[in-house]
């Protein structure tokens, strides 16, 4: 008859216990989910198109690769800043749009048309810049890229933080001023 007391406390223990590790699952699921939107924010703050800044890139590139990207963004940098401009200028043509009273649908609609047309025009020169930038490195520099490229981002392990270093400083290091 004394064992038929204690069955009780045992579930009730491991009850207790299941609780306590169901809880602390869901705190590591919950903080798991936190931190994957700050980074799906960090990363969409940064310009989230999933393309790598410059910067990276010239990091990644052997010196002779880097001076070749260096040439090719500094030959572009007119149109980048024209374009950059023009989008600028576009974004706000929309915001006045908005605001404005009485509201034009008409004028909204042609003021995003102009921005999204600017923003293309500003993605197919990141597109012609990258173009050129390939078809300039030899094969050895392309191969070097890729692999540290997997290195740095497909290693699965936890990357060593680079340092950041602006473009001019880099390009300069590598004996190319963009203007």
């Amino acid at each position: 008859m004394s064992g038929t007391p204690q069955q009780p406390q045992r579930s009730r223990f491991w009850l207790i216990a299941s609780l306590c590790l169901n809880f602390f699952l869901i705190g590591l699921i919950v903080a798991g989910l936190v931190v994957a939107r700050a980074r799906m924010i960090a990363g969409a703050a940064s310009g989230g198109e999933g393309n790598l800044p410059p910067e990276v890139i010239v990091q990644l590139l052997p010196p002779s690769g880097a001076a070749k990207m260096c040439a090719v963004i500094g030959a572009n940098t007119e149109s980048f800043r024209s374009l950059g401009r023009a989008l600028v200028d576009a974004r706000r043509e929309v915001f006045r749009a908005f605001r404005a009273e009485p509201f034009d649908g008409a004028a909204f609609k042609a003021a995003l048309e102009r921005a999204t047309s600017a923003q293309i025009a500003l993605v197919q020169l990141r597109q012609n810049i990258a173009l050129q930038v390939t078809e300039k490195l030899d094969a050895s520099e392309r191969q070097e890229l890729s692999r540290k490229l997997v290195q740095r981002f497909f290693s699965g392990g936890r990357r060593e933080r680079a340092e950041h270093r602006g473009l001019r400083e880099l390009c300069a290091a590598s004996g190319v001023t963009p203007r």
